[in-house]
């Protein structure tokens, strides 16, 4: 059986803001798409009806996935996407190197090549946890 501090993650989950945003802008790219269905532009009909089957799933969701989740014992952050390939989730590199450097969040690669992480569309006060749980940039780096 694992010991609870192995399994510690500390979950970054979407802002309900950019969760509803997205659904409500799904269902006007929807009902647009219907409306076209009555006009003689069906070519625009098929993009715009599965941009708008794309935006209502990813919306949805957003709801119940993280943006991000992060391992503070391995120092891992998974990135997940709300539409797309990385719905899945997609973990850092390895020997990435994840940091706080008194503004911004960055993902470090061995090779040194950065990263910004994005706090936008995210919950305030899960990103701040986030942060508290990231060393500073030239302090201790956690070891994988």
């Amino acid at each position: 059986m694992p010991s609870a501090e192995g399994s510690r993650f500390i979950r970054v989950r979407y802002s309900r803001k950019a969760s509803v945003l997205t659904t409500v802008l799904g269902f006007v790219l929807l009902a647009c798409a219907a409306v076209t269905l009555f006009t003689p532009f069906i070519p625009v009909l098929v993009p715009i009806g599965l941009t708008g089957l794309a935006l209502i799933g990813g919306g949805l969701r957003s709801f119940f996935r993280p943006r991000y989740l992060f391992q503070p014992d391995t120092g891992v952050l998974t990135v997940f996407a709300a539409i797309g390939p990385g719905s899945k989730g997609t973990p850092g590199a390895e020997g990435e190197r994840v940091y706080f450097d008194g503004r911004r969040v960055f993902r470090e690669l061995p090779d040194g090549e950065r990263h910004r992480v994005s706090p936008t569309g995210t919950d305030r006060n899960d990103f701040a946890r986030l942060v508290q749980a990231l060393p500073p940039e030239h302090g201790p780096a956690i070891e994988r």
